[in-house]
Order: C-alpha cells, then sequence, then structure tokens
C-alpha cells in the first residue's frame, strides 16, 4: 500500500491520500458499503466531460435553431418557444455548480438529455 500523509504547518497529519485500488481494498477489509464518494474519479471525469459536451451541443443547437427560425419571412413562433424554452432549461442547468457534485445527478441529466441531442441529430 502506497499511502501519503500530508501534514499541516505544524507537522500534525491532516489526510492521507491513498491509491483508489488501496482504498477499494480498505473498503472490502471493513466491509463498508461503497458510497458516492469511493467511485473511481475517472468515473467522475467521464460523467463531467459527458454532460458538459452533451448540455453546450443543446445550447449551440438551440442558438443556431432559433436563429435559423427568425430569419425566416413567417417564424414558426411556437417552435421558438420551444427552441427558447430547452435553451433557458439546459443554460439553468449548466450555470449550477451543484449539479456537476454528483455522479448521480450528472447521470440522471445525461439519460435526460442526451435522447435529446440524439433525436436532433437523426433529423438532421
Amino acid at each position: 500500500m502506497n499511502a501519503q500523509i500530508i501534514k499541516n504547518q505544524s507537522g500534525v497529519p491532516v489526510s492521507v491520500v491513498l491509491d483508489y485500488k488501496d482504498w477499494l481494498e480498505i473498503e472490502q477489509k471493513l466491509k463498508l458499503e461503497p458510497s458516492e464518494s469511493t467511485e473511481n474519479s475517472l468515473d467522475w471525469y467521464g460523467l463531467t466531460e459527458t454532460t458538459n459536451a452533451i448540455l453546450n451541443e443543446l445550447i449551440a443547437y438551440t442558438i443556431r435553431e432559433e436563429f435559423k427560425e427568425s430569419q425566416k419571412p413567417f417564424p414558426d413562433q411556437l417552435h421558438l418557444q420551444k427552441i427558447n424554452l430547452l435553451l433557458h432549461e439546459v443554460q439553468a442547468i449548466n450555470k449550477e455548480p451543484e449539479n456537476f457534485k454528483s455522479l448521480g445527478r450528472m447521470q440522471e441529466i445525461i439519460n435526460k438529455y442526451a435522447p435529446i441531442l440524439r433525436e436532433i441529430d437523426a433529423a438532421a
């Protein structure tokens, strides 16, 4: 086991840094219930990047679609309203840092908005 002990300026240990594999081993020995905080950091990184990519693609799509529709001689107001609603919804999610602190919350966002993005790509 390769542990690094972090000490404060007074030399008092304040935390220990372990490899994820080492933590899993300790967790199993102590029969701890796996929690969201013990998830692999690569899982968190992957979900963060996926969530960001989906939200940013939807923002870009709504802005392009709004511009394209507004250039028509007779814009479809209902379509513009739907686009604006989606834009504001996605922007609100994107601006809320709490949405990116929980693996479960990011998975919910992906599950809800990835199908919308797939539908848009299929229609294009």
